[in-house]
């Protein structure tokens, strides 16, 4: 027997251990605090330490705007008049711009004459003209994206999407590149430093957008309105970065991090003039990088878990704060640091909330302690009643009496091959722990995918879909399961074998119907369970899977209501207690449906089916394209045993 602890150590264990507790309580409190804070801290740091494109970068830019004063000399307002833009274009290209940008989405036609001659005007352009694209992943209809890249995405074109924080709105950040499965396509600004030559710093430009701050009353670059853009003299425009887009009221306007100290007299900028901002900081090669959106909660964590390890410390409480301030002036320092440097702007607050939070919340670590036995029993009962009914119980909806009603459910039962002989060979601990890993996982993806858990038998677990909240998708619901399941199981044994454990494969049953589902047992313990042929069904097809050699078998029933996913035939089964045959099939995951072999084997059964005499030899062909598949050996051999037809008596489960 081991000597107990002595009191001292107890005592420091059960702080350090409290401490700990307060760690993560503080982290889940700063964690909201920091995301709403960050931001806006962030801006005014920028604003006042972060580099800044310099006056002389961004004179290379100069927008031209299509304000209402513009519109009003036009036949209509939408789209823009497009003989107009050509006019424009032609007009900046011969005062000697330096490169065009339009930032206006061409994704209709409009007159045919105005639309060809500004294509053509952009075409014939000795500057490089950049458009304005798009993707139906922005928000664009089928035939918006069919013409942007007809007209837009063959021409030097870039992304016009600016991207606002999730929190408020502010566009504080450079557009982040599109995913992997679409053909890249730069951001607007990139395209025009690349069209350019003047890419270099555009590898280096991410994070944060450096909106260079102007004097109050002045604009932040030169604008001049479109419509006097032809009496201008031309080396307003000569060598020029010239963006043209709107400066209207209500339109393509974005509130920036520029109104987060002025406030609303900063008022928002014209997206134009965001995209001006970009493209300053792109050619002077300055960035703000940010960290992931995972750093915040690491770096809280770990400023949480230093806290709670300083005040876990002997010492006197005076001693604790001091250090933690000298810890937090360090941070502030390094911060500081960083981003006058143009390093980077790292999380501010949520690290500092949560060192501060950690350090008040070990004086009451009692009343946490008391807070957390508390949650404890609350959660501790959907461990043994299904996640779905502890919800309709807690909203009650689902009252505690016994009785049921008739409900249309989809029943699915699993089974796990081979345990009870398992049990034999391995020690109760290591059997127990190999069985709640199983289950566990099992119950996961049974809550996961909206199942009613039923019950556990051993390593047997049954749940159903429609109730207690209907489900108009239940059977396409229980075959995603089926197949989760079976995917997690296949390697759950995989990995048990490379152990030396030999786990049996586990088998599905899934059957569609009408069920009386509701309390069933005594006054003192009942179940929320299913009684009736479909769930008695259900059960019997689990146990087909052994006649078959299948993992999962489901009913007619089952595979006509989830048409969107591929099954094959298995047969038409006449399972214990029933007379009359039940269509049966195996659901396939997509890599298998449309295999050479599948199409061998759908037309084999189809000639089985109709007792046709190539039945016989149309199996023996697909197997020798998958000379294992249990369902096209088990055929075969019937036929070569002389039996026809798709019907198959089974006498057991």
């Amino acid at each position: 027997m081991s000597a107990p602890l002595a009191p001292p150590l107890r005592s420091r264990l059960r702080l350090l251990r409290h401490g700990l507790l307060a760690a993560c309580v503080a982290v889940l409190l700063a964690l909201p605090l920091g995301a709403r804070l960050d931001p806006l801290i962030g801006d005014l740091v920028t604003a006042g330490l972060g580099p800044h494109p310099s006056a002389s970068e961004r004179d290379r830019i100069v927008v031209v705007a299509i304000t209402e004063d513009t519109l009003s000399g036009f036949p209509y307002r939408s789209p823009i008049d497009r003989g107009f833009l050509a006019a424009l274009i032609e007009r900046l290209d011969r005062a000697g711009a330096r490169a065009i940008g339009i930032d206006i989405l061409f994704d209709q036609p409009s007159e045919a004459a105005k639309d060809s001659r500004l294509f053509a005007a952009i075409d014939a352009a000795s500057a490089p003209v950049v458009l304005a694209a798009a993707r139906a992943r922005d928000g664009l209809t089928e035939r918006q994206a069919a013409y942007v890249a007809r007209h837009v995405l063959s021409r030097r074109a870039g992304l016009i999407v600016l991207e606002r924080d999730e929190i408020d709105g502010i566009v504080r950040h450079l557009p982040r590149p599109r995913g992997r499965e679409e053909t890249p396509i730069p951001g607007f600004a990139e395209a025009l430093t690349t069209a350019t030559g003047a890419s270099a710093g555009t590898e280096a430009a991410s994070g944060r957008i450096l909106y260079a701050p102007s004097p109050p009353g002045a604009p932040d670059f030169a604008l001049y309105p479109a419509h006097a853009a032809a009496l201008l003299p031309d080396d307003w425009f000569a060598g020029k970065y010239v963006l043209i887009g709107t400066d209207l009221p209500d339109i393509d306007r974005h509130p920036t991090p520029l109104g987060t100290a002025a406030g609303s007299a900063a008022g928002t900028r014209p997206g134009i003039v965001i995209h001006a901002h970009i493209l300053a900081q792109m050619l002077a090669g300055l960035a703000l990088p940010t960290l992931p959106a995972l750093a915040a909660p690491l770096l809280a964590a770990l400023a949480a878990l230093a806290s709670a390890l300083l005040f876990s410390l002997p010492g006197s409480p005076r001693l604790h704060y001091l250090l933690l301030g000298l810890g937090l002036v360090l941070s502030g320092t390094a911060s500081w640091m960083l981003v006058r440097s143009g390093t980077l702007l790292p999380p501010l607050v949520a690290p500092t909330l949560a060192a501060i939070a950690t350090a008040l919340a070990l004086s009451l670590w009692r009343w946490i302690a008391d807070r957390a036995d508390r949650a404890f029993l609350r959660t501790a009962f959907s461990h043994y009643v299904s996640p779905a009914v502890v919800k309709r119980l807690s909203s009650g909806d689902l009252k505690l009496a016994l009785g049921g009603e008739k409900r249309e459910v989809t029943y699915l039962f699993t089974d796990l091959e081979g345990f009870t002989g398992l049990s034999v060979t391995l020690p109760p601990a290591v059997l127990a722990g190999l069985l709640n890993d199983y289950l566990d996982d099992m119950c996961r993806l049974m809550t996961e995918h909206g199942a009613t858990i039923d019950k556990i038998i051993g390593d047997a677990v049954v749940g159903f879909f429609g109730a207690p909240d209907a489900d108009p998708e239940q059977a396409r619901h229980a075959v995603e399961l089926a197949l989760a399941i079976d995917a997690f199981a296949e390697d759950h044994r995989r990995q048990l074998a490379s152990r030396g454990i030999a786990l049996g494969v586990t088998r599905i049953g899934i059957h569609r119907g009408e069920a009386v589902i509701g309390n069933f047992g005594g006054s003192r313990f009942f179940d929320y369970t299913g009684i009736g042929d479909t769930v008695n069904t259900a059960a019997r097809l689990e146990g087909a899977n052994r006649y078959l050699g299948t993992r999962i078998c489901v009913s007619e029933t089952v595979a006509s209501a989830a048409p969107d996913l591929s099954f094959r035939p298995a047969g038409e089964l006449v399972l214990k207690g029933r007379k009359t045959p039940l269509a049966c099939f195996e659901p396939l995951p997509p890599h298998r449906a449309d295999s050479d072999f599948t199409k061998a084997y759908q037309a084999a059964f189809r000639l089985m089916r109709d007792k046709s005499d190539a039945a016989s030899a149309a199996f023996e062909a697909a197997l020798r394209l998958a000379p294992e598949d249990p369902l096209a050996r088990l055929h075969a051999a019937r036929l070569r045993a002389g039996e026809e037809g798709a019907t198959l008596v089974l006498a057991g489960k």
